[in-house]
Parts: C-alpha cells; sequence; structure tokens
C-alpha cells in the first residue's frame, strides 16, 4: 500500500515538473484552430467572437540576409506603419490596415536558422481589449526559441 502511494505521488510530481517547464501558450484562452499546415508549419486561430486573428509560423532564416527577412516581415501593402522596432534577432511591428491592427513579431530561433513569427489582426476598437494578450504573446514567443522540428523552405 505504502509503495503504490510513493509511486502514485511520484508520477504526480514527474507530471507537474513536466508541465511546469512547458513553454506557455501563445494562444489565448477560448480561441480555435480554424488552420493547421504542417507542411508551411502554419496555424491560424480565430477568437471567440470571430474578431480577432492568430497566425503562428516558423520560416528559414537566411543567415545572410537578415535584414531583408526583417523588411519582408515589416512591410506589406495598404498598410500604415506605426510602430517598428528591431534588434540582431528579432523585429516587431504594428499599425493600421484598413479598420483593422495589425501586430506581427519574428525572433530567430533554433541557432539562427529560422524565424519564428506572430502575425494578430483586430478591429481598431478592440485595442484597449487587446493589449495584454498582445503583450503576453510577444514576451512569451522566446520560451519556444528550441522549437525546431523539420522544416524545409
Amino acid at each position: 500500500m505504502i509503495l503504490r502511494t510513493l509511486l502514485a505521488l511520484s508520477s504526480l510530481l514527474i507530471t507537474i515538473e513536466a508541465h511546469a517547464h512547458r513553454p506557455p501558450s501563445l494562444v489565448p484562452k477560448g480561441w480555435t484552430q480554424e488552420l493547421a499546415d504542417p507542411e508551411t508549419m502554419t496555424r491560424r486561430f480565430a477568437s471567440p467572437d470571430g474578431r480577432a486573428w492568430l497566425i503562428i509560423k516558423q520560416t528559414m532564416a537566411d543567415t545572410s540576409a537578415l535584414d531583408q527577412d526583417m523588411d519582408d516581415v515589416a512591410y506589406r501593402a495598404d498598410e500604415t506603419i506605426t510602430y517598428q522596432n528591431r534588434g540582431r534577432s528579432w523585429i516587431a511591428v504594428s499599425g493600421y490596415w484598413g479598420d483593422q491592427i495589425f501586430y506581427r513579431k519574428s525572433n530567430l530561433a533554433c541557432d539562427g536558422t529560422r524565424w519564428h513569427h506572430i502575425e494578430l489582426g483586430y478591429p481598431r476598437e478592440d485595442k484597449k481589449k487587446m493589449d495584454a494578450a498582445v503583450t503576453r504573446m510577444a514576451h512569451g514567443m522566446t520560451e519556444y526559441a528550441n522549437d525546431c522540428g523539420s522544416h524545409s523552405r
């Protein structure tokens, strides 16, 4: 009886410890997955009310042209950029696209060989409601720096 109890407690501790080391999910609670494409390593999610969307994906990094990779993340047709900041291994950009706010962030991962991207869109009037979620996602991306499943460009 004591041995069974110890084994059960040991199993519980292992489960808790494994869960404690898992990175936090970037997807807000209640959002549903609409698309999962393993070939392009892209997933798309929608908010419960359908007003906001999130795309998470990975692409190969061009180590000889990281500035060009970042420009490709930053600049899109018909967008007005209101914020852009970049470091050696990341870029964040946001602004307006029609009546939508967009936010994109990309971090170099996998020893600089791959970009991890998040992209969000939501109505301008939802800005205050979305600010905390956007901040949490942006900061949480670093937890995935070693998420390096196989992928080809």
